[in-house]
C-alpha cells in the first residue's frame, strides 16, 4: 500500500515537473532555439560548429539589443510597442558617422550625441503616450515616418562619415582564446550581450526599477494608489528605449563600417517587428517576463532567416515560411496563455 502511495506521489511530481517546463515560455523559447539549431546541422553540416554558432549570435546581437528595448517597454504596458526603434537605430547610424568620421578620438563624443538623440526621441514618444494619450502603436509609428522623413530631408541620399578602427573591432572583431589547443575566437559584441543580459535581469528582478515597471504593466490603477507616477515612469521608459536603440545604431556602424541610411527603417531588416516577435516568443508581456526569454527569441528568429537563407531561398520564399512559422508558433502561445 504504501509502495503504491509512494508511487502515485511520484507520478504526479513528474507531472508536475512536466507542467511547469511546458507551460514556461522562456524554457519552450530556448527549447525552439535548441530544435532549430538540431535542424540546421540536419540540413546544412557544419552549423553547430563553433565558429558558425558564434556567427549566429553575433547576427542575433543587433535584433538582441533592440528586443532589449522592447522588453522594457512592454514588461511596463500590456499592450506598448515601441514601432520607431528601426528609425531611432537609423540616426544613431548617421549621426555616429558623422561625428566620428573615421577617428577614434571621437568615440566619446559620438557616444554622448548618439545617446541624448535617441533620449529625445524617446521622451518625444513617452510624452505622446503617456500624456496625451496617444495609443503606443500609433505614436511611435507616427514618430517613425517623421524621423525617416527628417533623415532623408537632411542627408538628401548623401551619406558623411564612417566609423573608427575601434568601433569596427568592437563591431566586427574576436576575442581569441586558446583552449586545449584550439582557438576559439567569440565575437566582441556576444561579450557585450552578456554582460547587457546580466545587467538587465539584474535591474528587473532585483531593483525597485524592475519592481515598479512590472507593476506599473500589471494594474496602473495599483500602481498609482501606491504613490508611483505613472505617467513619469512611462515617459522615462521611452527615453530607455530610444536611448538603447540609438546606441544600438552606434554599434551597427562598427559592425558595417559605412552608414546606411536603409539599416533600421525595414527596407532589409524590420528591426522594430523582429524586435517585438522576439519578445512575444520569449513569453514577455505587461508586468511579467523577463530579458532572457527576449534572447532566446531573438536567436530563434534570426537563425531561421539564417537556415532558409543558406538553403537558397529567396526573399519571398524566406518571408511566408518564417511568417507561417512565427504565426503558428504566436496562436499556440496565445491558446496557452488563455488555458492557464
Amino acid at each position: 500500500m504504501n509502495e503504491n502511495v509512494k508511487i502515485n506521489n511520484f507520478n504526479i511530481k513528474i507531472k508536475s515537473f512536466f507542467r511547469r517546463v511546458f507551460l514556461d515560455k522562456v524554457i519552450i523559447a530556448y527549447l525552439l532555439v535548441l530544435l532549430l539549431f538540431v535542424a540546421g546541422e540536419i540540413f546544412l553540416k557544419g552549423f553547430l560548429t563553433f565558429s558558425h554558432v558564434m556567427a549566429v549570435l553575433q547576427a542575433s546581437f543587433f535584433v538582441g539589443i533592440i528586443a532589449l528595448a522592447q522588453t522594457f517597454v512592454v514588461i511596463s504596458g500590456k499592450e506598448d510597442f515601441d514601432l520607431s526603434v528601426g528609425a531611432t537605430l537609423t540616426v544613431g547610424v548617421l549621426l555616429g558617422a558623422a561625428i566620428l568620421n573615421g577617428k577614434n578620438t571621437n568615440i566619446f563624443y559620438a557616444l554622448i550625441a548618439v545617446l541624448i538623440a535617441g533620449f529625445i526621441f524617446g521622451t518625444i514618444n513617452g510624452l505622446g503616450i503617456a500624456y496625451l494619450g496617444i495609443s503606443p502603436l500609433i505614436m511611435t509609428l507616427a514618430l517613425a515616418m517623421v524621423i525617416e522623413g527628417i533623415l532623408l530631408f537632411v542627408t538628401k541620399g548623401f551619406l558623411y562619415g564612417k566609423a573608427s578602427s575601434v568601433l569596427e573591432l568592437i563591431g566586427k572583431d574576436f576575442l581569441n582564446i586558446k583552449l586545449f589547443g584550439h582557438l576559439l575566437k567569440i565575437p566582441w559584441v556576444n561579450i557585450i550581450w552578456l554582460v547587457l543580459l546580466l545587467l538587465s535581469v539584474l535591474i528587473l528582478n532585483r531593483t525597485r526599477v524592475g519592481l515598479v515597471l512590472r507593476g506599473v504593466g500589471s494594474n496602473i490603477r495599483a500602481a498609482e494608489l501606491l504613490g508611483v507616477r505613472v505617467k513619469m515612469v512611462k515617459t522615462l521608459v521611452y527615453s530607455f528605449s530610444g536611448m538603447v536603440s540609438a546606441f544600438m545604431g552606434l554599434l551597427l556602424l562598427g559592425y558595417v563600417g559605412t552608414p546606411n541610411i536603409s539599416l533600421g527603417l525595414g527596407h532589409k531588416i524590420n528591426y522594430p517587428m523582429l524586435s517585438i516577435i522576439a519578445v512575444i516568443i520569449g513569453g514577455i508581456g505587461g508586468g511579467h517576463g523577463s530579458y532572457v526569454g527576449a534572447v532566446a527569441g531573438s536567436i530563434f528568429v534570426v537563425t531561421l532567416n539564417s537556415i532558409l537563407t543558406t538553403l537558397g531561398f529567396d526573399d519571398g520564399s524566406r518571408m511566408a515560411i518564417s511568417g507561417v512559422v512565427l504565426l503558428i508558433l504566436l496562436i499556440a502561445y496565445t491558446r496557452r496563455s488563455k488555458n492557464i
